[in-house]
């Protein structure tokens, strides 16, 4: 089998399980949020920002260094790393666990104690993961990772309902995952050919460290800004107000997230091996690029003008607040979801001190332009934290074309027709929505999505050919089963 036909079936293969998780965590998160308070919601995030801010130090880089390892003793290095992401694992959740109590202080709330607990335990196995996940990515064994997860996908959420129904509370949110991560370790290994020794291979650990240390740096400024401003929020706003922007956040990335998730978990195994013709890579990575922006573009325009309806039939009216957070993080989603093969370019190419000084320098702006606009509430600090996410993304643009050798402008001569599409039909849609607000807020989004949906077929299918027939050539080489489907759809 090709690699194309390859990384196509693991596109579906993950695509599978990540829809299947969006749609459980969907199901599970309208029970919750009617049962919990955005309080909750904001207890468990901010104790969950203590934990990321200080794994980051160790954690970070394992699968990107393995992904990328060109050598043939992958027995060793993975033995190697096993043990390095043990080891390090343990030192973080130690920690962890000394500063919750410190944590718990500062935000006057002694369930923080309680939380962390679990917290640490569920981190612990989700980091022992990270190396059969690793190893069936870099073998291109997708579908035999989504084997093992997909029965937890769903088992995991209905715990959660079971759970809140029961009067558990907040921590509804968290046990149920600890319950079956364990389990989900066990099979994870039992599903790779991985023979772990007891070898440690410390003589390996400088070798790993020295692929990684950028990415830990780079990591460290990441994990400060996108946990500080949640931080700041909860500080200068209430944790009440971190439970809302984080319901808006999650939802803004619920089709994002899951596909950058997938498109990345792919392109990290198979970018590397296109790196020795730039040209080859870069038509691999572009096309690819056209055809995310093709799938994921509509469905954000969607979203945006159906917020408020969405919103209102998900959660209900005390989480009405959302909406414009929603609108505007939306936002944010799109650009980052377009420029979230950056790493993969970077990492193929072992760029990753050029991206690490990026992260360096866009890490004091966005806690700065985070303390600004929370002057300004939630929706002032969604507003300023986009504006800094949009102009350092044209950053990583910019590299991503200096390291494939391409001029900066070719990146948006190739993908602004996406995006222009997307505008026109949003203004319309978005006119008619309001026309409509007054209308069921089911029908509302029924309306909305079928409206944007023949639009965005008749746009493609008349004014936008060229791009229509490039997609298609990319959906024929990865899904040929879809292909013809695809084909008479939009005319080609």
């Amino acid at each position: 089998m090709s690699i194309a036909k390859q990384a196509g079936k693991g596109v579906v293969s993950y695509l599978w399980r990540n829809v299947l998780e969006k749609i459980m965590g969907l199901i599970a998160m309208i029970f919750l949020a009617r049962e919990l308070s955005p309080y909750d919601f904001g207890l468990v995030s901010i104790t969950e920002v203590l934990l990321y801010l200080i794994s980051v130090f160790g954690t970070t880089g394992l699968s990107e260094f393995l992904l990328a390892y060109r050598k043939q003793d992958d027995d060793e290095i993975f033995n190697a790393a096993f043990w390095f992401n043990v080891i390090i694992s343990i030192i973080i959740t130690a920690l962890f666990l000394v500063c919750v109590p410190l944590w718990s202080a500062w935000q006057k709330d002694d369930r923080i104690i309680n939380i962390g607990f679990v917290a640490a335990c569920i981190f612990i196995f989700s980091q022992l993961q990270t190396i059969p996940k690793t190893w069936m990515g870099k073998n291109l064994q997708f579908d035999k990772q989504v084997k093992v997860q997909a029965p937890f996908i769903v088992l995991v959420p209905i715990a959660k309902i079971a759970a809140v129904f029961a009067g558990w509370g907040v921590y509804s949110l968290i046990i149920p995952t600890l319950v079956f991560q364990p389990i989900l370790t066990f099979l994870l290994y039992r599903k790779t050919d991985l023979k772990i020794r007891l070898n440690l291979h410390t003589h390996r650990w400088k070798e790993i460290y020295h692929f990684t240390k950028h990415l830990i740096g780079a990591t460290i400024f990441t994990r400060i800004t996108d946990y500080g401003d949640k931080f700041i929020l909860a500080r200068f706003v209430g944790i009440d107000k971190l439970g809302i922007y984080n319901m808006a956040f999650q939802l803004a990335e619920l089709f994002t997230g899951q596909l950058v998730q997938v498109s990345n978990s792919v392109l990290s195994s198979v970018l590397p091996k296109y790196v020795d013709d730039k040209e080859v890579f870069y038509k691999h990575y572009i096309n690819f690029l056209k055809a995310f922006s093709f799938i994921i573009l509509p469905v954000l325009a969607i979203m945006f003008i159906a917020a408020k309806p969405i919103v209102l039939l998900l959660y209900g009216e005390k989480w009405i607040e959302a909406v414009l957070l929603l609108r505007i993080l939306i936002v944010a989603a799109a650009f980052k979801a377009l420029s979230s093969s950056y790493g993969c370019v970077m990492n193929s190419f072992h760029q990753n001190k050029k991206s690490f000084v990026v992260t360096a320098v866009y890490g004091p702006v966005h806690l700065a332009a985070s303390a600004f606009g929370s002057m300004f509430g939630i929706s002032g600090l969604a507003i300023a934290v986009t504006a800094v996410k949009i102009i350092f993304i044209n950053w990583n643009i910019k590299q991503v074309m200096d390291t494939v050798s391409k001029p900066f402008v070719r990146w948006y001569k190739d993908i602004v027709p996406f995006f222009s599409v997307n505008l026109m039909l949003g203004i319309i849609v978005f006119v008619i929505a309001v026309l409509l607000q007054n209308m069921n807020t089911s029908l509302q989004i029924v309306v909305v999505a079928s409206l944007f949906s023949i639009l965005y077929v008749l746009s493609f299918r008349w004014m936008m050919k060229q791009q229509t027939a490039n997609v298609a050539a990319t959906i024929a080489n990865t899904f040929p089963k879809l292909s013809p489907y695809f084909n008479k759809v939009f005319g080609i």
